[in-house]
């Protein structure tokens, strides 16, 4: 991958636009950074035998805060990708709910079924793509009693799944719980009306859900085939912007600044429709 430096990107999900515009410093992609090494090695406590409460406390509290703010990173992220990602696909517009009758804390078993059962829809409808987000019920009960081992785990999906006109929507969720979701209940609920489909989606995925069962675990999964993101840098996005994006009026602007990136005015845009561009798709 070629080194590229740039101080002006566009984020484009279907009609959905993002802006970053670089007014201090350079993006630079195309090579891996390096760890970085602290400055000061630490001192081994137990090899040098120095007990020093404060020192203790101090880097503890170091600790806390690294990984705080490396959770905070990581809501952060995921809930962008799940944001562009749904808003560029707008064929999905099933709101899709799956809990478990049973009490379900083991995320790895249930993830199995999850699986089975996305198998069973493909097979009977390859046409079928989703994106679906993992959540836990609340460690208490109805008299605030905490559960044992937490809250069960269950499923919000987005999809394109079709009901029968015929049926009504709880005779579909019955009929759609006995052919494909074996294992508890399914609630279904059209979201044609709702203009950001990405805003709306990505708030089931809260910093409340990152408990010790999600470390190291993917937070959503979504078909191979979905539409992807698409980035422009420098020129191109550029030219996009000004033909494009510029004569619409902006849905909401900021301006951040962080080590990074240096000062950023960030912008987003709702486009009339979707322009087709090639360019590089972001995965995921």
């Amino acid at each position: 991958m070629p080194i590229e430096a740039f101080d002006f990107r566009i984020i484009k999900s279907g009609k959905h636009v993002e802006v970053y515009d670089y007014k201090t410093k350079k993006i630079v992609k195309g090579y891996t950074r390096r760890k970085r090494q602290r400055a000061k090695k630490k001192k081994n406590i137990l090899e040098t035998g120095t007990w020093d409460f404060d020192d203790i406390i101090k880097e503890l509290d170091t600790q806390e805060k690294e990984q705080k703010a490396k959770q905070d990173s990581s809501v952060h992220r995921t809930q962008t990708n799940i944001r562009r990602i749904t808003n560029a696909n707008p064929q999905l517009n099933k709101f899709l709910t799956l809990t478990f009758a049973k009490p379900m804390t083991d995320l790895n078993e249930a993830n199995k079924l999850f699986n089975t059962a996305i198998k069973r829809i493909l097979r009977a409808k390859p046409e079928f793509e989703y994106i679906a987000v993992v959540e836990f019920q609340k460690d208490t009960d109805h008299y605030g009693r905490k559960k044992e081992h937490g809250g069960s785990v269950h499923y919000h999906l987005l999809c394109n799944i079709q009901t029968k006109l015929q049926r009504t929507r709880f005779e579909w969720e019955r009929w759609f719980q006995m052919r494909y979701w074996k294992n508890g209940f399914v609630k279904i609920k059209d979201v044609n009306s709702i203009t950001n489909m990405g805003a709306y989606f990505c708030k089931y995925l809260t910093k409340d859900m990152f408990d010790k069962r999600m470390f190291n675990k993917k937070k959503f999964f979504c078909s191979q085939t979905l539409n992807k993101p698409v980035e422009m840098t420098g020129v191109k996005a550029r030219r996009f912007f000004n033909t494009f994006v510029k004569p619409t009026l902006p849905l909401f602007e900021k301006t951040f600044e962080n080590k990074y990136s240096g000062l950023v005015d960030y912008s987003a845009y709702s486009l009339n429709e979707d322009i087709p561009v090639k360019c590089k798709h972001i995965g995921f």
